[in-house]
């Protein structure tokens, strides 16, 4: 951090107006050593009022501790009351610059400036003090402190530099990746990890993370999510039965609604190999090889799981959030299936259909163009094919593109 500069001295109260400040406020309630707790509680605020800054306070509780003329020293208990420490109130960064603007001296700022640095080294902790800082010298201003003063008592270039270089790069990232996506689950590199899969190894936590990018899974359906092959055996088939489709998925989560199977599509065009991957992660679960990222063996939720996969994503390379997996799994599922001339509303039905319900997500317009390097090339999708019935009848859509 920078090297604090000078703070100029400031010139305490002569001892005898804390004495005459205690005075008049005890005799005005007729308090003493003798009062209870209570008492002493329900007059403490205007006492406190009165006192402008810890050095104040701490010049009235040696008076009670000493005793004075005309009274008897008051307890450890007492004086807590009477005169709580203001240091283990938790202030608002506007009270703090609104109580430094009024009647704080330039220790109090600096002091106040201080108490809102960063707690720890780590990157969002040093952008959110700069941040807190940066709103301390705003209402210090409006409270009418002079530019100069709060220049050299409530600032800090290195801190802000650093926090303006950490912003930089996660701009430069963010641009670099319009989607919000992070590289690490593009497109081209999920599909190019899923290929290179051996299920004869024990999966680790990367694995599971992309097999949850690939099937756009909640991270709760981990090891309740099941992918069925399904043809009707009658002319009477089941409600949930969709014309042409043989693949579904079940143990899926919902809020509400019915626990119908639902159409089956993601980011992995092979169903065998999508089902494949799925139970060899929930396989490793049951082993006890992998931890689940919700559950715990009971069926339970564990908040230790939850809080170590999270963990997990927000490092390097991840950046990511558990929901954020399933979001970018329904974006992957919607480009691949929906190929680079598909209309925004086409790419929403697939993206619906992969999610397995609506979200409200327009696939079209949020999808980065960056993250197609590869699909474009690769994509089964015959352009001819596109008409009008793309847009308006998403089942015939998939038939098309997507039956076994």
């Amino acid at each position: 951090m920078a090297t604090r500069k000078t703070i100029p001295k400031t010139r305490k109260l002569k001892t005898n107006n804390f004495v005459t400040i205690l005075e008049q406020h005890l005799d005005k309630y007729n308090l003493s050593a003798n009062s209870t707790l209570e008492q002493l509680r329900e007059h403490a605020p205007e006492l406190n009022a009165q006192l402008h800054d810890w050095t104040d306070r701490k010049s009235i509780k040696d008076l009670l501790v000493r005793g004075t003329k005309k009274r008897k020293a008051f307890s450890k208990e007492q004086i807590g009351v009477l005169v709580p420490d203001k240091r283990k109130e938790k202030l608002t960064i506007e009270e703090r610059a609104k109580y430094c603007a009024k009647a704080g001296t330039a220790l109090d700022i600096f002091t106040h400036h201080l108490e809102l640095d960063p707690k720890n080294k780590d990157e969002n902790e040093i952008v959110a003090a700069a941040s807190r800082q940066s709103t301390f010298r705003v209402k210090l201003a409006e409270g009418g402190v002079d530019t100069t003063t709060i220049d050299t008592l409530a600032k800090d270039p290195e801190l802000i530099q650093e926090s303006n270089k950490i912003q930089k790069e996660r701009t430069d990232e963010t641009m670099a990746n319009s989607d919000g996506i992070p590289p690490h689950f593009s497109l081209a590199r999920v599909r190019e990890r899923l290929q290179n899969i051996d299920t004869s190894k024990i999966p680790n936590r990367e694995n599971l993370a992309d097999v949850i990018v690939m099937l756009s899974m909640r991270p709760s359906e981990v090891s309740s999510l099941q992918i069925i092959h399904y043809e009707p055996e009658s002319e009477d088939p089941p409600a949930w039965y969709k014309r042409g489709y043989t693949w579904y998925c079940i143990g899926y989560k919902k809020d509400k609604g019915k626990k119908d199977p639902r159409r089956f599509l993601s980011m992995e065009k092979d169903p065998e190999r999508a089902r494949e991957l799925l139970i060899w992660i929930q396989e490793a679960i049951k082993a006890r090889k992998l931890r689940d990222p919700v559950y715990d063996k009971n069926g339970k939720r564990n908040i230790g799981n939850v809080r170590s996969f999270n963990e997990f994503l927000k490092q390097k390379p991840y950046k990511s959030l558990p929901k954020d997996l399933r979001k970018t799994g329904g974006k992957h599922a919607c480009r691949t299936h929906g190929g680079p001339k598909s209309t925004p509303q086409h790419l929403s039905n697939l993206t619906k259909i992969a999610l397995r319900h609506y979200i409200g997500l327009d696939a079209g317009n949020n999808y980065s163009k960056g993250d197609t390097e590869t699909e474009d090339s690769e994509s089964d999708h015959n352009p001819e094919s596109e008409s009008e019935s793309a847009e308006n009848d998403e089942i015939s859509d998939i038939i098309n593109m997507y039956s076994y």
